[in-house]
């Protein structure tokens, strides 16, 4: 099977028009179609499929699912048996349930967060065009200059048994993790393509979402991103700008009008792109603090509270 990489988040809102105002000119992101259900699609510059958010009109905030892209429709069926086989429930999207989207297989994890899994994506092209196009987008833009969704990090009781699943159902690969005195996994970093992580898993409530992270060109593109947040007023962590002991980035924390966390960020190594070839990286629980945050070697009561 082929998981190939982390393609949408889609995100419940509270207020979609503030929702929308806070992706394109804080996060930088274009819209690019909405729904009769209400749903507005946004996506980010670099690139050219129709999106990589989903905003959803709802009364509270968190994640309806993630989107993964699969490298042939084959592999929806291979991944709905492969799941049926381990015992969670499997439903069949059919194509255009999602806007611009082909069809797809949607399940749980062991913590309850939904992944949704595709071939085909509607091609809407760059933002900079597709013919004779400008190496750089318009300075005029609004927004951040994110290139595109990088990852996202989920909340599980016991982390342990989504890493178990992804590795071993979904073939992704482990980069880093955290572990207690027992071994006991505490936090999980995946990846199911080239990049440090797709998909990561923290302490927390079954079920809930703690951030999406949009990618940025460099740590120059992170400071225009957090001087951004002041313009606009966004609350941010109190830590940032700041630099991960995990996976070396650049980042800074902030959040969308209905809570949802964000991050910019830059600067991850890259993975192997097959599974098992690279043990992972292990951090000692009592290490956490200095992989979370690097330089303040601590990390804000907060930070794995607040989730949506």
């Amino acid at each position: 099977m082929a998981v190939s990489r982390f393609s949408y988040a889609s995100m419940n809102v509270m207020d979609v028009e503030a929702a929308v105002r806070h992706y394109v000119h804080v996060v930088g992101l274009r819209e690019t179609d909405r729904d009769a259900e209400g749903r507005v699609y946004l996506q980010a510059a670099d690139n050219q499929d129709h999106h990589c958010l989903i905003l959803n009109p709802s009364r509270s905030a968190g994640v309806d699912h993630l989107g993964f892209k699969v490298n042939d429709p084959a592999d929806l069926d291979e991944a709905a048996v492969a799941v049926t086989a381990y015992g969670l429930p499997v439903t069949r999207v059919a194509a255009g349930s999602v806007k611009g989207q082909g069809e797809g297989v949607r399940f749980p994890l062991p913590s309850g967060q939904h992944l949704l899994l595709y071939f085909h994506a509607d091609k809407i092209g760059y933002a900079t065009g597709m013919e004779n196009p400008s190496p750089v987008p318009p300075h005029a833009t609004p927004g951040g200059r994110v290139t595109h969704l990088d990852h996202t990090l989920i909340s599980a009781q016991n982390p342990q048994d989504d890493v178990k699943f992804l590795t071993e159902v979904l073939d992704f690969s482990l980069t880093e993790k955290v572990v207690d005195p027992a071994g006991n996994t505490l936090a999980a970093f995946l990846t199911c393509g080239h990049t440090m992580h797709d998909l990561a898993i923290g302490p927390g409530p079954d079920g809930h979402f703690h951030h999406m992270a949009f990618g940025m060109d460099s740590r120059t593109e992170v400071i225009h991103g957090v001087d951004l947040l002041k313009e606009n007023a966004v609350p941010a962590l109190e830590f940032g700008i700041t630099r991960h002991g995990i996976s070396g980035v650049t980042t800074i924390y902030f959040h969308d009008p209905s809570g949802n966390r964000n991050e910019f960020y830059n600067g991850a190594y890259l993975a192997p792109g097959a599974p098992g070839w690279v043990p992972p990286v292990v951090w000692q629980a009592e290490h956490f603090p200095r992989g979370a945050f690097y330089y303040e070697n601590a990390v804000p009561e907060t930070f794995f509270a607040e989730v949506t």
